[in-house]
């Protein structure tokens, strides 16, 4: 078995970037098609500063949904989202498997979206993000789902 060496955190991060574009772009017609958009009382949002929990989680929920939409079957074959596609960079398991997809969306993405949005629990995020300067570079998603991620730019086409 081809050992391959961590994905760069400068990858990772564009990686991510480029998610997140995809998926906000993609995510914002949803969210007006649903009607959720309509339910937001711009004004309350101006004067606290803050969406109500309900909504903000319920807009996590669908933005999630078309992430998995989108990415499903990239990371269900290959372990990559869109993202990490282009970037050249996987998610494998401790023993460079792709990992099971119920683990990477319940495990290591779900959770920490959901809790960006709670006050106080934020900050979880904020360490799930310092943590990729670690020297495995894993953060706190890839500790729990028990995940790294790799580069598999020199990857053969039977890999």
């Amino acid at each position: 078995m081809k050992e391959y060496p961590l994905a760069s955190r400068l990858s990772r991060l564009y990686a991510q970037v480029l998610d997140g574009i995809i998926v906000s772009i993609l995510s914002v017609p949803v969210i007006m098609i649903t009607g959720l958009a309509s339910r937001i009382d711009v004004e309350q949002v101006l004067e606290t500063g803050t969406v109500p929990l309900g909504l903000s989680l319920e807009a996590v929920a669908t933005t999630l949904l078309v992430y998995v939409l989108i990415n499903g079957y990239t990371l269900w074959y290959f372990g990559q989202s869109l993202g990490k596609r282009m970037m050249k960079i996987a998610i494998v398991t401790e023993g460079n498997r792709v990992p099971g997809f119920t683990s990477l969306v319940a495990v290591r993405y779900a959770p920490f979206q959901f809790a960006a949005q709670i006050a106080g629990l934020y900050l979880i995020s904020l360490v799930d993000i310092l943590m990729i300067f670690r020297n495995d570079r894993r953060c706190l998603h890839d500790l729990l789902a028990k995940t790294r991620v790799i580069d598999v730019s020199t990857a053969s086409t039977e890999a």
